[in-house]
């Protein structure tokens, strides 16, 4: 039987998946994290824990040779032969001019890592575990899915900014957007669950994790995004600013001395959640602070919901009307509270919250109210289905 690997790499964390190439079906699945002082790794085939817990290493090479290991020797063994695979899918968050996925070659990684300036977060761990996998499995055909690209359907007047014109035409400045890959797989997966066509749907997808963004969907493309040239643009996240005044850049460095790099590391890794909470990026605990009366971290939770809700209004004005409002990722499937609060007030759009519905949700479901013209889903990501079909594209192109 044929197979695919699929590597989703974080800045401090790697997943992987082992999927039937025909099918997508799901063979065996790692998560391997070292956000922590250790290391913690699961490995899982079909469903049933093999092993989990601390590991004595880190990094992403390390996390790939490990699943490979596992793969291949440990009982079950879902990889029996490496030659049963045809390709390895890597996931990469920003592709710039790339608008599909593309076969790597050695140009290609070249031109990723030309890019880490933009996804200084992101772009290094993907190149980290592109080389790993490279080395363990060559000769088999290595394939990058960028979440930028879903977005390379944004019209004109949607991704190009209002700076002098030179900027874009001879430095390629313009929106690129993000999460692409979390919207594709939402997009189709709302059509599924309101037994709708995606052609004449107008969605609303809000992809909020440790990062956040929202997208217009309609007809099942992207027609805005709240990400920009950067993973910094847009809504408020866990560590990262979302977008700001630029002129406050400008005073930090003139009035205060802060370095470029000073204001790279505060803007990507000091603000958003934890710099407003002064607690943590983590909503989790963000939200128990708040409970406990915690003022700054009721302030950060205010200012989350207040950003989420008039970006929503703002795309919902760009599509004309909006169908249904989705959320998604780790705080979008998991937090209702957090949901509650970005949904106070959205009557006006005719989406109307049915809090029960709300409190008891497990993902994929609808939490409108009866009454509610438009829908509100929950659903629970897929990224590598998005990838899987990316990566069965892209050989299919190969082998034609």
């Amino acid at each position: 039987m044929s197979e695919i690997l699929l590597l989703n790499a974080g800045s401090s964390s790697l997943k992987g998946s082992l999927v039937e190439a025909d099918t997508g079906r799901v063979v065996a699945h790692a998560l391997a994290d070292w956000a922590g002082a250790a290391t913690q790794y699961r490995y899982t085939v079909v469903g049933t824990p093999v092993h989990a817990g601390p590991a004595d290493w880190r990094g992403h090479a390390a996390a790939v040779r490990q699943f490979l290991l596992d793969l291949t020797q440990t009982t079950p063994v879902a990889l029996p032969d490496r030659a049963h695979l045809i390709a390895v899918g890597h996931r990469v968050v920003h592709g710039g001019p790339f608008s599909s996925s593309v076969q790597i070659t050695p140009e290609v990684r070249e031109r990723i890592a030309g890019l880490i300036d933009l996804a200084p977060l992101h772009n290094p761990p993907s190149l980290a575990a592109l080389d790993a996998a490279a080395v363990e499995l060559p000769g088999i055909p290595h394939v990058a899915v960028f979440d930028t690209a879903f977005h390379a359907t944004l019209a004109d007047w949607a991704c190009t900014y209002a700076v002098p014109a030179r900027w874009t035409r001879d430095w390629g400045i313009r929106r690129f957007g993000f999460h692409g890959l979390s919207h594709a797989y939402c997009a189709n997966r709302a059509a599924e669950l309101l037994g709708r066509s995606t052609a004449d749907l107008r969605l609303v997808i809000c992809h909020l994790g440790h990062g956040c963004s929202a997208t217009a969907v309609k007809g099942g493309k992207s027609v805005d995004t709240t990400m920009g040239f950067t993973p910094l643009a847009g809504l408020m996240m866990g560590t990262r600013s979302g977008s700001i005044d630029p002129s406050i850049v400008l005073h930090v460095q003139k009035r205060h001395g802060l370095t470029v790099e000073q204001v790279d590391q505060a803007l990507n890794r000091e603000s958003g959640l934890l710099g407003v909470s002064e607690i943590s990026g983590d909503m989790r605990q963000v939200l128990a602070a708040a409970r406990q009366g915690h003022g700054p971290a009721k302030l950060a939770l205010e200012i989350y919901a207040h950003r989420v809700r008039q970006e929503i209004g703002a795309l919902t004005v760009t599509l004309g009307g909006i169908d249904a409002l989705v959320f998604t990722a780790g705080v979008g499937e998991n937090a209702p509270e957090v949901r509650a609060r970005i949904c106070n007030g959205l009557d006006c759009l005719g989406l109307s919250l049915d809090g029960g519905a709300n409190e008891a949700c497990r993902p994929d479901q609808d939490i409108a109210s009866p009454e509610s013209r438009g829908r509100i889903l929950v659903i629970a990501t897929q990224e590598d289905v998005t990838m899987w079909r990316e990566v069965r594209q892209v050989i299919a192109e190969q082998t034609a």
